[in-house]
């Protein structure tokens, strides 16, 4: 079998043979740049909302960590006149009192510059400067409702307010 191709057969076959244009180049390369773009900009976006889904995460954390704090010590402290809301240094506090061995001791919860702070302590006049921070807070708020009901703000950075109401179990007998 002879496979040379001569004349009108050669003619033939170089006919049919593709022609490859710089079209064809430039069309895959930019379908190419397109599908790149599309990629970097999903990442770049998907980036951007993880990060604002972190700090929300982060603010959360703090202001939620500082009511159930707050809630917690309340729970764990709740008797008769015990919890009530009062002042540590010009500062709003929760106060709880509790006696030990005959003496009275009192817990402090307070915001001090810019910490949920607590103090436990059995001075008559203490500082608020000698509190041990628990968690970062700009602002706490302690509002005594009833003598049964404490009322606990405190506000997160973007300036929302979170509260939470306590009511006292333990409180005076007959109190409404």
């Amino acid at each position: 079998m002879n496979l040379d191709f001569t004349g009108r057969e050669a003619a033939m076959n170089i006919r049919f043979q593709p022609r490859r244009h710089v079209i064809d180049l430039l069309f895959t390369l930019a379908l190419f740049c397109v599908f790149a773009a599309s990629a970097l900009l999903v990442v770049l976006i998907g980036a951007d909302v993880y990060e604002s889904s972190a700090r929300g995460m982060d603010r959360n954390f703090d202001l939620q960590t500082s009511l159930h704090y707050v809630a917690a010590k309340v729970r764990q402290c709740d008797a008769a006149d015990a919890v009530h809301a009062g002042e540590l240094g010009g500062a709003p506090a929760l106060i709880i009192e509790q006696e030990f061995g005959g003496e009275v001791y009192r817990t402090y919860l307070y915001a001090w510059e810019g910490s949920l702070c607590e103090l436990f302590t059995g001075m008559d006049d203490p500082s608020p400067v000698d509190g041990t921070p628990i968690t970062k807070v700009p602002a706490f708020e302690v509002e005594q409702v009833n003598p049964r009901l404490l009322r606990v703000s405190c506000p997160d950075a973007d300036g929302r307010d979170a509260q939470l109401y306590l009511s006292l179990r333990s409180g005076k007998e007959g109190s409404a």
